[in-house]
């Protein structure tokens, strides 16, 4: 699944608004999320990412430009059109 979401941030300003709402995401879904893990590249532009949840596992990338973000990720196929639309939701309102 791929996702690319244009915005109006610098890519530093979407990295603290996405890296933030991760760490919060977790920490509410964390009943429903395991073996979470995230590692930003040393630019904090590219994040690989992976979890569990509700026993499928999950894996990705996020990568961010000026303006744009992208997200690939490794998804259940059922789970695709529910997350796709969520994901977009998600990200217009942390970088509005």
């Amino acid at each position: 699944m791929e996702i690319k979401y244009e915005h109006n941030k610098t890519k530093d300003e979407a990295y603290k608004a996405i890296d933030g709402f991760l760490g919060k995401l977790v920490i509410q879904y964390q009943d429903k999320i395991q073996n979470y893990s995230k590692n930003w590249n040393p630019f904090n532009d590219i994040m690989d990412f992976s979890l569990d949840a509700m026993g499928r596992e999950m894996s990705g990338k996020i990568q961010l430009y000026d303006n744009l973000v992208v997200l690939e990720g490794n998804v259940p196929l059922l789970a695709r059109p529910f997350l796709k639309s969520k994901i977009k939701k998600e990200l217009e309102k942390i970088l509005s």
